[in-house]
């Protein structure tokens, strides 16, 4: 995505995602004779989940990505796991133990850390945005994912999937609208084969998966597949963007990781 932003608007770039993935994912599941569309008494519930978790957190992380270096926005995106256990708390309440909440504890210190002002210039405006979006992006995704478990769906998993991404079309329409600027696209072969691995791998397969994984596990405890991409998204960060890699910076990562080790050990 960061290699993206340099040839499209980030919003624009959000909107073609998700209209993308819903034109390429619809022929198929008609295709597959499969149902485009999820119950009727679960269409509500699920045009909120994806406006929270496919809306917002897209909106959300890819702004912030155009405002900080991608090793830092990565690894605030993915604290949602941490978001999601005082979230399900309030919203789908669901047993966790001390051990859990120590390690959220844990990876919030790290999230202090990796924000203190060694690392995050507070004086900066641009600085400051980007991470709070960042993080707001990580709470709307965990809240989404909370308000998922709050009740055990019937409709199949695929079109549970294309509701929340034509959910997702329809918030970011307006958004795109009002704030995209800069209309005009640098097309290329690079930027097609971005898009083409947006819409199938981690937008229709990523939403598709992380449904049937939260039908099965509280959210926080979902998050467990996600553990690994600060680490990996920080390396590959440095390794095509570039940058320095300081002891503050390696501490925070290393909290937040075994925070979230700690929470789902198990």
């Amino acid at each position: 995505m960061k290699l993206a932003l340099g040839r499209i608007d980030p919003i624009l770039f959000v909107a073609l995602r998700l209209v993308g993935s819903v034109a390429v994912l619809a022929p198929l599941l008609l295709a597959l004779r499969a149902p485009l569309l999820p119950a009727a008494d679960e269409r509500a519930g699920l045009f909120w989940v994806g406006q929270l978790q496919v809306t917002a957190f897209l909106v959300c992380s890819i702004i912030g990505l155009s405002l900080v270096p991608p090793g830092r926005a990565i690894v605030l995106a993915y604290t949602m796991p941490l978001w999601a256990i005082p979230l399900g708390l309030l919203i789908a309440p669901e047993r966790l133990s001390l051990r859990q909440l120590g390690g959220a504890l844990v990876g919030f210190a790290g999230l202090v850390l990796f924000l203190n002002p060694t690392l995050v210039d507070w004086g900066n405006r641009r600085a400051l945005i980007g991470n709070g979006l960042l993080l707001l992006a990580a709470i709307s995704w965990a809240a989404g994912s909370c308000l998922y478990r709050r009740r055990h769906w019937q409709s199949p998993f695929w079109a549970q999937t294309f509701w929340q991404l034509a959910a997702g079309v329809v918030g970011i329409v307006p958004v795109a609208l009002v704030l995209t600027r800069d209309w005009s696209v640098s097309w290329s072969a690079g930027l097609l084969a971005i898009l083409a691995y947006n819409w199938v791998v981690t937008t229709i397969l990523g939403y598709f998966w992380w449904s049937r994984v939260l039908a099965a596990l509280p959210a926080a405890v979902a998050g467990q597949a996600l553990t690994l991409t600060p680490l990996g998204g920080f390396g590959l960060s440095l390794l095509i963007f570039g940058g320095d890699v300081t002891a503050a910076a390696l501490a925070s990562i290393a909290l937040i990781v075994a925070g979230l080790v700690l929470t789902l050990w198990r």
